[in-house]
């Protein structure tokens, strides 16, 4: 099935916003970077959003993706 350019647009952006949520889960929840402004459970919180934020846009991909493939 064809795309519009529109969608595949769309569907790259998403792509992109998760592989940067989830990059930056990974990067609040296992290494040291920004430490000096977000320590403690502040850091953990922060980690935990954006992996919940990644794990529910990869979703919202996949529920359009394949919405648009039937």
């Amino acid at each position: 099935m064809k795309k519009s350019p529109i969608e595949l647009i769309n569907l790259v952006f998403s792509a992109m916003m998760v592989l940067l949520t989830f990059t930056g889960a990974i990067v609040f929840l296992f290494t040291d970077l920004m430490s000096d402004k977000a320590f403690g459970n502040k850091r953990i919180v922060l980690g935990i959003i954006f992996l919940a934020y990644a794990i529910y846009r990869s979703y919202r991909m996949y529920a359009a993706f394949k919405t648009k493939e039937n």
